[in-house]
């Protein structure tokens, strides 16, 4: 995403959440910077070239953001979950570059320009991916009193019942008979990171058992709205717009919620969804300032679809 999209993107946020995200974004790109994994060795420039490309693109920071915020909820300290908050965006990273090579979305645009691999090559970008996934397990593992656990449930998030396997039926779907089923079962790509995203920085924080479950319920909840407005999105917005192509599930003869509901029955969908993951924080944390600022993030999913709609005449 360019910086004109993230400037657009940060004229939707209620003012709280805004807030937050500009205090927050300067010591968190320094994380970013100290903390990415660029190779010492002779003659692999093009590898850490490739890797700064990747991350320092402008991007909304969204859920590093959102890691924080699990982690001051249960009373975490941000100079300590920032690490954390790290290994979250470079495994979100990561998964954008696999997902936008030929051989899987086959995607030319990423945040506002040219995909990782139009640049330095699949064969570069490949293995910047593979660099930064690493790297989110290093971090990970360097949490005190609790590496097991998160690199437990990082690999949980990642693997073959998580985002790899929702990337698998993704691309099941494409060459077989679709059913409406399997578009919560694709949403496992989604909601399985947002999950990471909300617990990494709280079990970092030695979270109690409650308070990292009603942050997976919250995170699964948001995951799923989010996977439903990036369909609305794809079927109803401009690439110019969202800094990514659109149309992608047309052209891979994809079926998704925007046409399995209509965009509007799909966005009240979005929309209970994200009010089911709001009253779970509530119920378990109250009316904490924390809360306050995870529901407004939550609620800009649905705003920045709405805006987008609105553009469509949808």
């Amino acid at each position: 995403m360019n910086l004109e999209a993230v400037a657009a993107w940060l004229k939707f946020m209620p003012q709280q959440f805004r807030h937050f995200v500009e205090s927050q974004r300067k010591p968190l790109e320094a994380a970013l910077e100290e903390f990415l994994p660029l190779s010492s060795q002779p003659q692999v420039a093009g590898l850490n070239e490739a890797l700064r490309y990747a991350v320092f693109s402008d991007g909304k920071r969204w859920r590093p953001m959102l890691t924080i915020l699990g982690a001051l909820l249960v009373g975490g300290k941000v100079r300590s979950v920032l690490p954390i908050a790290c290994g979250v965006e470079f495994l979100h990273t990561s998964s954008l570059i696999l997902d936008d090579l030929p051989a899987m979305d086959d995607a030319d645009v990423r945040r506002g320009r040219s995909a990782t691999h139009l640049v330095y090559g699949e064969n570069l970008a490949l293995l910047a991916s593979l660099a930064l996934l690493n790297q989110s397990y290093s971090l990970f593992a360097r949490a005190p009193h609790c590496a097991a656990r998160l690199v437990e449930e990082a690999a949980r998030c990642v693997g073959t019942d998580g985002m790899i396997g929702g990337q698998a039926i993704d691309l099941t779907l494409r060459s077989g008979e679709q059913q409406s089923s399997d578009l919560f079962n694709r949403n496992m790509k989604t909601t399985a990171l947002l999950q990471l995203t909300m617990t990494a920085g709280a079990i970092a924080s030695r979270a109690s058992k409650a308070d990292a479950e009603a942050l997976a319920m919250f995170g699964e909840r948001l995951g799923m709205a989010y996977q439903i407005c990036d369909d609305l999105m794809d079927a109803l917005g401009e690439s110019a717009q969202l800094g990514k192509p659109v149309g992608q599930d047309v052209r891979h003869n994809r079926l998704n919620f925007a046409v399995e509901l209509g965009p509007s029955d799909a966005r009240q969908m979005a929309m209970d969804l994200i009010q089911q993951g709001k009253d779970t924080l509530h119920h378990q944390f109250g009316a904490r300032h924390e809360v306050a600022l995870l529901c407004e993030a939550a609620d800009l999913v649905v705003q920045t679809t709405a805006s987008v709609a609105v553009a469509a005449g949808r």
